[in-house]
C-alpha cells in the first residue's frame, strides 16, 4: 500500500471526525431530569438534593423554583429559617404563616407583624393568577396561601386539583393538609411509597391524637412524632408536640428533654418554659421547678397566672404556706379555672381559714362539677365547723362524683386496651404502667365513693334524717374496705329512734 494513500485515508478520517458537541452532555441532561423528578416528588429531603443539582449545573429558574419550595416547607415543618428568598415569588412566600405551633406567644406575633390581610383582593396572591397550574412551584405557593385563608379556601377545587396532580407527590402533600384536619391515610401512603417522606409525620401524629373515630394510640403517635423529631431536629413544632404529648401520657423525664431541647436554642420560649415548670412539678424537683417559675414570672408577659399557679404547688408540698397563698391569690387574678381554687383552698386550709377555704373549694367544684376532690374537701372543712348539715350533702355529691370519675377512668382503660387489639401487638411498657396507673385510679375512686357515703350517713344520722343515712350505709358495705366500719354504722343508726 502507497503512502499517499496512507496519507489519504488520514486525512479523509480527521475529515469525517466527529465534532464536539453543542449543548449539555448526557450527564448534565440526566442530573437535570433527576433534579426535575425530585422537584415534583417534594419532600424535603428531595427539594435539597434538586436544588443541589440546579447550583450545580447554574440553572436559574431550578435553582429559583427549588429554593422557594425549601423555604415554604420550612414554614410548613415548623423549621426556623433565616434563607433569604428573592425573585418574583418572594413577596408571595411572605404571606405564608406555615405551622406556628411550636412557636410561643410572642414568635407568633412577630409572623404576622406588619403582614397585610390576605383577601380575595391580595395583589400579591392575585399576581399569581397567571401562573396558577401552569408553573409548579408559583402553584404551590399560591395554594398554600389559599389553603391558610379562610377568604380564599373556598375557591379552592381540592377533588379537582387532586385528580390533576395525582402523579405528583409534591401537590398531594399540598392538598391532603388543605383547610381541615390533615387526610392522615393519604399522607401515610406518601410515607409508604416513598420512605423519604418524613414530612407528613407530624399531621399523621396529629391526626391519631385528635383521631373522634377510634380509640387514640398514643404509642402509635409518640412514635410518628419521634421520628419526626429524628428527621427535623430544628422542628420547633415536632419537638414541642413530642413533648406536650409525652407530657399528657405523664412521660415526664421524656417531655423535660424535649421542653429543654427548644429552651437550649430559644431560651425565653414562653411555651417551653411553662411545659418545663408542669413536668418538673411532677417530677416532684421542687427548688428547681420553683426557680424556673420565678424566671417565667419575672419575663413579666405570658403564662403569667399558670407560673405562679405551679410556683404555689410546689411551695405548698414544701409546706412554704406563705409564700404558697401569695402565689395562689396571683394566680387566682390570672386564672379562672377548678385547679387554681382547689390549691387555693388547700393552703388557706392549712393556714387554718375555714371560711376562706370553703369558699375556693365550692369554687373549685361549681367551675368543675368532675372535681370529687373539691367537693370531698368542702364538706370535710363543713365537718371541722360543725356544719354537719352542710356537709351532709356535699358528701352525697361527691359520692356520686367519684362514681362517675371511676366509670370514665375506666373507659379511658378500655380505649387503650382497644387501641392494642386494634394493632395486634403487645402493650408497650409504657401502656402496661398507664394501664396500671389507671386501675389503680379507678380502685380508688370507688373507695373514695364508699367514704364519701360513708362520710354522708354519719352527717344525716346525726342532724336527724335516719332514712337517708341508712341507705348510704348500704352503699358504704357494697365497698369491702368500709364494709365493716360500715356495717357498725349502719346498727347504730337503726337503734336511733325512728
Amino acid at each position: 500500500m502507497s503512502s499517499r494513500f496512507l496519507a489519504g485515508v488520514l486525512i479523509l478520517v480527521a475529515a469525517c471526525a466527529p465534532k464536539k458537541p453543542i449543548g449539555p452532555s448526557p450527564q448534565t441532561l440526566a442530573e437535570l431530569a433527576k433534579a426535575e423528578s425530585l422537584l415534583r416528588n417534594g419532600c424535603y429531603s428531595c427539594l435539597k438534593e434538586a436544588h443541589a443539582l440546579y447550583t450545580k449545573h447554574n440553572n436559574p429558574k431550578g435553582i429559583a423554583d427549588t429554593a422557594v419550595l425549601i423555604a415554604v416547607r420550612d414554614k410548613e415543618l415548623g423549621i426556623p429559617s433565616d434563607l433569604a428568598i428573592t425573585g418574583p415569588l418572594a413577596d408571595a412566600v411572605g404571606l405564608i404563616s406555615g405551622e406556628t405551633s411550636g412557636l410561643d406567644p410572642l414568635q407568633r406575633a412577630a409572623v404576622n407583624r406588619g403582614r397585610p390581610p390576605v383577601d380575595k383582593n391580595n395583589p400579591v396572591r392575585r399576581a399569581l393568577d397567571p401562573l396558577f397550574g401552569t408553573d409548579l412551584a408559583a402553584t404551590y405557593v399560591a395554594l398554600t396561601i389559599d389553603c391558610e385563608s379562610s377568604a380564599l379556601i373556598q375557591g379552592v377545587d381540592i377533588a379537582g386539583l387532586t385528580k390533576q396532580y395525582e402523579g405528583v407527590p409534591l401537590m398531594q402533600f399540598r392538598l391532603a393538609r388543605c383547610g381541615r384536619p390533615a387526610v392522615a391515610t393519604k399522607l401515610a401512603e406518601l410515607r409508604a411509597n416513598d420512605p423519604r417522606w418524613a414530612d407528613t409525620l407530624f399531621w399523621e401524629a396529629r391526626a391519631e391524637l385528635t383521631s373522634q373515630l377510634a380509640a387514640i394510640d398514643f404509642p402509635g403517635a409518640l412514635k410518628l412524632y419521634a421520628e419526626g423529631r429524628t428527621a427535623f431536629p430544628k422542628s420547633l413544632a415536632m419537638t414541642m408536640a413530642w413533648a406536650n404529648a409525652n407530657l399528657s401520657v405523664e412521660e415526664f423525664e421524656a417531655a423535660l428533654s424535649g421542653f429543654d431541647d427548644v429552651l437550649a436554642a430559644f431560651p425565653a420560649h414562653r411555651d417551653a418554659m411553662i411545659g418545663r415548670v408542669t413536668a418538673l412539678s411532677y417530677l416532684l424537683r421542687h427548688p428547681v421547678a420553683i426557680e424556673s417559675a420565678t424566671r417565667l414570672i419575672d419575663l413579666g408577659t405570658w403564662h403569667i397566672g399558670d407560673a405562679h399557679y405551679w410556683r404555689a404547688w410546689n411551695r405548698y408540698h414544701l409546706k412554704e404556706i406563705e409564700p404558697a397563698w401569695e402565689d395562689v391569690e396571683n394566680a387566682v387574678k390570672g386564672l379562672s379555672n377548678s385547679r387554681v381554687y382547689m390549691l387555693a383552698g388547700l393552703i388557706a386550709y392549712s393556714r387554718k381559714d375555714l371560711p376562706t377555704a370553703v369558699n375556693r373549694f365550692d369554687t373549685a367544684f361549681k367551675a368543675d362539677p368532675s372535681a370529687c376532690d373539691a367537693v370531698w374537701m368542702s364538706g370535710l372543712v363543713n365537718i371541722d365547723q360543725q356544719e354537719l348539715a352542710t356537709a351532709a350533702p356535699k358528701f352525697s355529691r361527691a359520692m356520686t362524683c367519684f362514681i362517675s370519675a371511676a366509670a370514665a377512668i375506666r373507659r379511658d382503660r378500655e380505649r387503650i386496651e382497644g387501641a392494642i387489639a386494634k394493632r395486634a401487638t403487645p402493650a408497650t411498657d409504657r401502656e402496661t404502667r398507664r394501664m396500671d396507673r389507671l386501675q389503680r385510679d379507678a380502685e380508688n375512686a370507688d373507695e373514695r365513693s364508699a367514704q364519701s357515703a360513708f362520710n354522708a350517713a354519719q352527717c344525716y344520722a346525726r342532724t336527724g334524717d335516719r332514712g337517708l343515712a341508712i341507705n348510704l350505709a348500704d352503699v358504704a358495705i357494697g365497698h369491702p374496705r368500709m364494709r365493716e366500719k360500715a356495717e357498725a354504722l349502719k346498727a347504730a343508726i337503726e337503734k336511733l329512734p325512728k
